[in-house]
């Protein structure tokens, strides 16, 4: 067993006894606390640019690419992703009030999707594509639906689908969250000195990220055009196309 995998058996059971004890959490109106925010884009998060390093390992296979994230503001971004030599592998633009756009590169294909509609066809996590920008900066990729559970750093809430997320936070900083399905933990992220760590026990997903630069962006975002020569796709299914 390699160390990344002790270490992502071990956040495992961290994060399943933490949801069989409890912790003492104390059910609180839900308000713009500390942990209110887990949720929410951090201030610096716009407008702003970064690159990743993205190893990823799922059903369609393993991969490593580059991924640049650019954030306007909430629901409003773009994500350019480039194979280890540079060449690009997809682009995909989402903003307020517009379909989301994917181009695939490598097969000179496009699609269109509802921002808010579970995807399956980015090699990074089978998730509502304008929760892609929480998942990658740390923070919880849902909203609460009902009143927090909070106490001692760790907060709990059902979503507007009713589903159940655990999480931690020190010093205003996400440490870790979990999605409870029956129970048990079937996704879950953590913050790993410099990594983060996604793990999909549903897609059969694991992703784990490094930032290596962070830029204030300066220039206008402009909408992700469709090249004229590209043919039109489904999401899903030949469109996913791994970096």
């Amino acid at each position: 067993m390699t160390r990344f995998m002790a270490a992502c058996l071990f956040f495992v059971l961290l994060v399943l006894a933490g949801c069989a004890g409890g912790g003492g959490l104390q059910l609180l109106p839900s308000s713009r606390t500390a942990e209110a925010e887990l949720w929410e884009l951090p201030a610096d998060a716009f407008p702003s640019q970064r690159l990743y390093r993205v190893n990823y390992q799922g059903p369609e296979g393993k991969a490593s690419f580059k991924l640049t994230l650019y954030v306007v503001a909430e629901g409003h971004y773009r994500m350019e992703a480039a194979d280890t030599l540079g060449r690009r592998a997809w682009s995909l633009g989402v903003e307020p009030g517009r379909e989301a756009v994917f181009l695939d590169h490598r097969n000179e294909l496009y699609c269109t999707a509802s921002g808010g509609a579970e995807q399956s066809f980015l090699p990074i996590a089978h998730l509502p594509l304008g929760q892609l920008p929480q998942l990658i900066l740390g923070r919880i990729p849902a909203r609460p639906a009902t009143e927090l559970a909070q106490g001692e750093g760790k907060v709990s809430f059902k979503d507007a689908s009713g589903q159940l997320w655990n999480a931690e936070a020190v010093g205003g900083e996400l440490s870790w969250w979990s999605l409870i399905q029956d129970g048990e933990a079937v996704a879950w992220w953590r913050r790993m000195d410099e990594r983060r760590v996604f793990s999909d026990r549903r897609g059969g997903q694991q992703v784990t990220w490094r930032e290596q630069v962070r830029e204030r962006l300066v220039r206008d975002l402009l909408p992700l055009k469709t090249p004229d020569d590209y043919r039109e796709g489904a999401c899903g299914g030949a469109m996913a196309s791994n970096g």
